[in-house]
């Protein structure tokens, strides 16, 4: 072994460095340099989804607005028509439609649904042929009626025959158009306009003379004083059932006649719970009914037996010569009509309370509508706060405090169904199985009447 020399010395030294440096660049550089370029990469894409997000922020406000019309003309076009043909609700709305002291309904015959090709949608229909008896004006005025109909109905045929007296004879056919199968049954086709959350705020407190009312009047332990009647009851003797809080949707307006404009929608000025109803109308009172609707009918809120009374928490903001009441109906389709106040003579909150029909062999009633009525050749316009419509029992009225409603079996129904159905759960069962002395699915049979605890 002989030792390297000078120049040998230096190359092996050149030659070491060199291989530190490939390791270096080829299992530390290079692979940093890779994981570096990732990340730029990264960077680049997630800064450009940034400003992409930024961009719809700020065009969020439009964004809201677009929507907001696309759904209220989503509305306005499917609310126009019945989601299902159900016989019980067209039959309703026929009968308002041909409320018409002129016509005589001879009767309505039902064809069996069929099925329409409209565009690319295959629509469920039914044709109704109506045979009738009328005076000129009386026809004109039910074809008219048909026309301001809240749901589409379509006049496919119209017979007049001329008899004695001036009359007219015939038959009018009508096509009624259902949205089953396109929009999902049940849904709530009317739009409502959702406030944005913020606080609740007063708008009269800044005026002279403001008074504020004393939020304890809210509880159920309370002594409510009816400006209406001047009388003064105390909630400690009630039981209170809440018919409708107005914290859902499911509610739109419905006017009387082509000249009665308004809406519905909700607003966090509320005397109880989030929300109230807020209600808008405008009444130009020239025909024989000038009314603006509240519809409740979608509630299906039932008065099995009269109430002591019925209370509505009403806000105005300013004093009007309006009528405001209540539409209760019956099974048969009868209308009660009961006056909550005749004249708005407040402003603020204000808690009417009034008797419903006390004759028990009306009940169960409805609770239809609710109405603001404009005496003839007057008009108003302005906007109500609604909010807590309850219904006060007596307390005690019953010797037990158990409650109890009715179920008929339907065909296909089992125990646990059952108990879904009015539970929203399995786990009740037991209750029902106790309550009617059965023990299995075979002691149900279809018709059966149930007793359900509640």
């Amino acid at each position: 072994m002989r030792k390297f020399t000078k120049n040998e010395k230096v190359l092996l030294t050149l030659l070491g460095i060199i291989i530190i440096f490939w390791a270096a660049f080829r299992f530390v550089i290079t692979p940093q340099a890779s994981k570096l370029q990732i990340l730029m990469d990264k960077r680049y894409e997630y800064e450009e989804k940034i400003s992409y997000m930024n961009n719809i922020l700020k065009d969020e406000k439009n964004i809201d607005e677009k929507w907001n019309r696309l759904y209220r003309e989503k509305d306005m076009i499917t609310n126009k028509y019945f989601s299902n043909l159900d016989q019980p609700e067209i039959i309703y709305l026929l009968n308002e439609i041909l409320d018409n002291e002129e016509l005589d309904v001879l009767d309505i015959n039902f064809n069996r649904p069929s099925e329409e090709q409209i565009n690319d949608l295959m629509v469920k229909t039914m044709n109704i042929t109506i045979p009738y008896r009328s005076s000129y004006e009386g026809l004109i005025q039910t074809i008219k009626g048909v026309d301001l109909s809240p749901k589409k109905i379509l006049i496919s045929d119209l017979i007049m025959d001329k008899v004695e007296d001036n009359q007219l004879a015939g038959n009018i056919s009508l096509k009624i158009y259902s949205l089953e199968g396109i929009v999902e049954t049940g849904e709530d086709f009317s739009y409502i306009d959702i406030v944005s959350d913020s606080d609740k705020f007063n708008p009269f407190r800044p005026f002279d003379n403001y008074k504020e009312v004393d939020e304890g009047l809210v509880g159920d332990s309370i002594d409510n004083v009816n400006s209406i009647s001047g009388e003064v009851s105390s909630l400690d003797e009630y039981n209170k059932e809440i018919l409708e809080d107005f914290e859902s949707e499911g509610l739109y307006f419905m006017p009387s006649n082509q000249n009665i404009k308004g809406s519905v929608s909700k607003s966090t000025n509320s005397k109880s719970k989030k929300y109230s109803l807020r209600f808008e109308y405008n009444i130009v009172a020239l025909a024989d009914e000038n009314r603006a609707y509240i519809d409740l009918t979608d509630k299906n809120i039932m008065l099995k037996y009269p109430p002591l009374s019925i209370g509505l928490w009403v806000y105005s903001y300013n004093y009007s010569p309006a009528t405001l009441g209540i539409r209760l109906k019956g099974q048969a389709g009868e209308k009660v009509d009961v006056e909550l106040a005749k004249g708005i003579s407040w402003v603020g909150w204000e808690y009417i309370e009034i008797k419903p029909p006390e004759d028990l062999s009306l009940y169960p009633l409805q609770l239809d509508r609710i109405y603001l009525e404009l005496n003839y050749n007057r008009d108003d316009y302005g906007v109500l706060l609604f909010d807590k419509l309850e219904a006060n029992y007596p307390k005690d009225n019953n010797k037990t405090k158990e409650r109890f409603t009715f179920y008929i079996v339907e065909k296909g129904d089992t125990l646990d169904k059952i108990s879904i159905k009015n539970y929203g759960t399995t786990k009740k069962k037991n209750l029902i199985v106790k309550c009617n002395e059965i023990n299995t699915d075979k002691d149900i049979k279809e018709g059966k009447i149930l007793v359900i605890p509640r």
